[in-house]
């Protein structure tokens, strides 16, 4: 799929990069992604922002306080980066070009996934090692029910992605804000910056059991990480 980029509407545009980072740790690779993505935006004219959080051991609690952090900005894109994902400059342009409301790029699991290893060497003995390599890993996503089959090369609708690389405009969490009206909590961390006490933020991460009248209500009764119970929580509101 080759996508368009029109530069002249990208331009419109203000990016918000959110990193939650316990312990200020960050990969090198990470690292010199956000150097390569930064000097593309310079060379680009689109404005954009780093955020991150230190020393928070509470993922939910982390991604909850850097989406107030954005909407307390004029900024329209947030980008969830983790610290130790590498990923490609080119690729975050391509993901606002193609205009969604919330789009992900998948990325493997830290363990290797030894079954597809295997079937892979016993279906294709021939099969060069670098060529096996990109057969190792397990994606953070699931695809809706039905899907048969897809393309690597096409945008596809799934029913959960992972945060660690995701896209969300801004508009997301204010339909979700409305939608979800019971989800508004006081900080405790009273005394830091923005947060005197008084101010209530939203949940828009955090973790469910999904069950029949859970926030989610869908009946499985899986323990849905944040990520995935905010896909849940979009899509119940008829988002994508």
């Amino acid at each position: 799929m080759e996508i368009q980029v029109k530069l002249d509407e990208l331009r419109k545009n203000k990016l918000f990069i959110a990193t939650p980072m316990y312990g200020g740790m960050a990969h090198g690779l990470y690292v010199k992604s956000c150097l390569d993505l930064q000097a593309m935006m310079t060379k680009y004219g689109i404005e954009t922002k780093f955020s991150f959080l230190f020393n928070e051991s509470l993922i939910t609690r982390a991604r909850n306080y850097l989406v107030d952090e954005f909407l307390r900005t004029d900024y329209t894109h947030m980008l969830f980066i983790d610290s130790d994902i590498h990923f490609n400059a080119q690729d975050v342009v391509a993901l606002m070009a193609l205009d969604k409301d919330v789009i992900g790029g998948p990325y493997p699991k830290k363990a290797i996934n030894w079954q597809n290893v295997i079937d892979a060497a016993r279906k294709h003995p021939n099969l060069e090692a670098q060529e096996l390599e990109k057969l190792v890993g397990q994606y953070v996503f699931n695809v809706v029910k039905g899907t048969k089959q897809f393309s690597v090369t096409e945008p596809l609708e799934v029913l959960e992605i992972g945060t660690g690389y995701m896209l969300i405009k801004r508009h997301v969490f204010d339909k979700m804000k409305d939608a979800y009206p019971m989800i508004h909590y006081k900080p405790d961390h009273v005394g830091q910056a923005n947060f005197d006490g008084t101010r209530y933020i939203h949940a828009y991460f955090d973790t469910v059991i999904d069950a029949k009248g859970s926030i989610t209500d869908g009946g499985t009764d899986r323990y849905l990480s944040e990520d995935y119970m905010f896909c849940q929580m979009w899509r119940k509101i008829g988002g994508q």
